[in-house]
């Protein structure tokens, strides 16, 4: 299975963490870091992710990333409003196949991904969030590090507004790079 870009940043970092803690030669120390007390509950993956990431100096935001359950999405839509480096002002249709979430992560996909027309994908999971915009050969990705994101989730809706003041925009055809601010409001259904 192929993960999203934002998946490789939190990897990345419990990697350096790893590495950075090395190996402990007493192995009494060891067992006893092994054990959990009873009154001490397991921490989940996410929250293990950003404390490594923390302690590898990542930047990390403070939004909740909300836990999403299995589903398709059946309706949806998007509201993209992108300006500086390149402009969108559009609203993509849900694309029904490339929207699902997995129980762990989520991809919402508008427009047809990699087309030249106007297309956003919403990713919601791992210790993040990020939403990636393009149309033509432009394109720009911001994550919850750079951008105010608030969602709401139900048992048959996922929505949410988010905001990226300032975030890298890129011309594919001829590498040039600039600055685009990202406004979204986005919901799906299942």
């Amino acid at each position: 299975m192929r993960y999203p870009p934002l998946v490789w940043i939190p990897i990345a970092a419990i990697g350096i963490g790893l590495i950075a803690c090395g190996s402990s030669s007493n192995e009494s120390a060891d067992a006893a870091d092994d054990q959990v007390s009873k009154d001490e509950a397991p921490q989940d993956e996410a929250e293990l992710m950003r404390q490594a990431a923390i302690e590898a100096g990542l930047p990390m935001s403070d939004v909740e990333i909300p836990v999403i359950s299995a589903r398709t999405y059946t309706t949806g839509h998007i509201q993209v409003n992108v300006s500086g480096h390149f402009d969108i002002d559009a609203s993509p249709a849900l694309d029904t196949k490339a929207s699902i979430s997995d129980g762990e992560y989520t991809w919402i996909q508008y427009g047809a991904s990699g087309e030249a027309a106007p297309n956003a994908t919403v990713t919601i999971g791992h210790g993040d969030m990020g939403i990636s915009v393009a149309v033509g050969r432009y394109v720009a990705t911001g994550t919850s590090t750079e951008c105010t994101m608030k969602t709401n989730v139900t048992p048959a809706k996922v929505s949410g507004h988010f905001t990226c003041p300032k975030v890298g925009g890129y011309n594919q055809a001829d590498g040039s790079m600039g600055d685009v601010k990202i406004k979204v409001d986005f919901e799906a259904s299942s």
